[in-house]
């Protein structure tokens, strides 16, 4: 009954796997819903948004500011004015005063030792490392996606191995019952058939584990219900022609992590710049343009009225700050050794990472090879190996051991084709080539 199980089990897989094949999800599909949907690329997008708005002339102090203002008072009081002798006195109850105003005006720093160009540089390098961030993180989380979506692929693969294998088990088993039932075989050759059946039942049954738990990882990667459906496509196409020269050449122009650093370097740059701005004199320029019109109900002025411009510039040296700025200025120029020197480290990662993922890829190429070959030997090794032991030439022993080596160089050959995959995604990676090869150049 147990056996009956099993294999409807794995009549309903199969038919499952046939029902949802058209709903199959690309790769690229895959790639297009990360990107629309990952939360930390969405954060990235958001936050180089916001250093995109701040490199602005005006946020560097670059343009002038013009502020309106305006004022009204009004008083209703009590009031008594004592007036020298000559001059009667005023006493009065219910004495309004009045007073209204307004006023244009524009401030503007005509110069800060070119500081405030220098603060505009500044943000716009700020905005530059915010996009490089945003594809840093474009890359990382794409390189989590094919990497998913190919491990799926070999799972769902391991899979279609380990049902095959289970149903070559159960045949097994059911045979060598029928022998026993008619005397042909002995007690333990249907024990031993039936142990390799539980245990290729146990190998299935953690195999889809496997596949159902990859699959929520890259639906919750996309933006979806951990739940969902999801159907890959096992095809893959491999680059060729990949030159180790030329790719480290493409990295040291592209790699996303050294076009940060050399941002990094002029970052530093420009506030060197700026801390040394501090040390020149400062001036600034005010102009307003303003009106006032104020009435009193008593006393001598009973009313004024003023209009008219008034501008003015202020000039500020400075002497001495405790030596603040000395502090800063120095504090900028080791700040931008560290980062030429950052930039050099990350130059030579860079050549040693893009030659350590070439070294790779082209050892998992030879190893696909090699895994290829030895499934075409192990399959005519089983072929015979059944055909001899369905002829009653040789143990179940020996069977269970030609059936596990054709399984094993199968799976090896699947994870081998898939690792070589990845292998060639890291290369690219490191080469500053992933967003060419999957046709997103540009994107943001």
């Amino acid at each position: 009954m147990r056996t009956l199980r099993i294999i409807a089990s794995t009549s309903a897989f199969v038919c499952a796997a046939v029902l949802f094949a058209q709903d199959t999800l690309t790769l690229s599909d895959a790639i297009q819903l990360a990107l629309a949907n990952e939360h930390g690329i969405s954060i990235a997008r958001n936050e180089a948004a916001i250093a995109d708005a701040q490199a602005t002339a005006g946020n560097a102090g670059l343009l002038p500011r013009f502020d309106a203002s305006g004022r009204g008072n009004y008083s209703n009081q009590d009031t008594r004015l004592d007036f020298t002798e000559g001059i009667p006195d005023v006493e009065r109850t219910g004495v309004v005063n009045t007073s209204l105003g307004g006023q244009v005006g524009l401030t503007y720093t005509l110069f800060n030792g070119m500081g405030n160009f220098a603060n505009l540089e500044r943000a716009q390098l700020s905005a530059q490392l915010a996009d490089l961030r945003t594809r840093a993180q474009v890359e990382g989380t794409l390189t989590q996606v094919i990497a998913l979506y190919y491990a799926i692929a070999a799972l769902d693969e391991d899979v279609s191995i380990a049902q095959r294998i289970l149903g070559i088990s159960a045949d097994r088993y059911q045979r060598q019952q029928g022998k026993a039932a008619l005397g042909g075989t002995g007690r333990l050759d249907v024990l031993n058939a039936q142990v390799d059946l539980q245990s290729d039942s146990t190998a299935y049954i953690l195999a889809r584990q496997r596949r159902e738990r990859s699959a929520r990882d890259l639906n919750v990667l996309m933006g979806r219900a951990p739940d969902a459906l999801l159907n890959v496509s096992r095809s893959i196409t491999y680059a060729q022609g990949l030159s180790v020269e030329q790719l480290v050449q493409e990295a040291l122009q592209g790699n996303v992590q050294l076009a940060s650093a050399t941002a990094q370097v002029r970052a530093a740059e420009v506030d060197q710049r700026i801390a040394r701005s501090l040390r020149w004199p400062r001036l600034d320029l005010s102009a307003n343009y303003g009106v006032n019109d104020q009435r009193n109900g008593v006393g001598l002025v009973l009313g004024t009225y003023t209009q008219g411009l008034n501008a003015g510039v202020t000039v500020s040296v400075p002497l001495f700050d405790g030596g603040r700025i000395s502090t800063q200025t120095e504090q900028a120029r080791l700040r931008a050794e560290n980062a030429q020197l950052a930039e050099q480290q990350a130059r030579l990662q860079v050549e040693r990472d893009v030659r350590n993922a070439f070294t790779t890829w082209r050892s998992q190429r030879e190893v696909l090879r090699i895994q290829g070959d030895a499934v075409t030997t192990a399959q005519l090794n089983f072929d015979r190996t059944r055909e001899l032991f369905q002829a009653g030439q040789l143990t179940g022993l020996q069977f269970r051991q030609a059936q596990l080596d054709l399984a094993n160089a199968e799976r090896q050959s699947i994870v081998a084709g898939f690792d070589a995959k990845v292998a060639e995604i890291t290369l690219l990676r490191a080469s500053g080539g992933l967003l060419g090869a999957l046709g997103l150049v540009g994107f943001r």
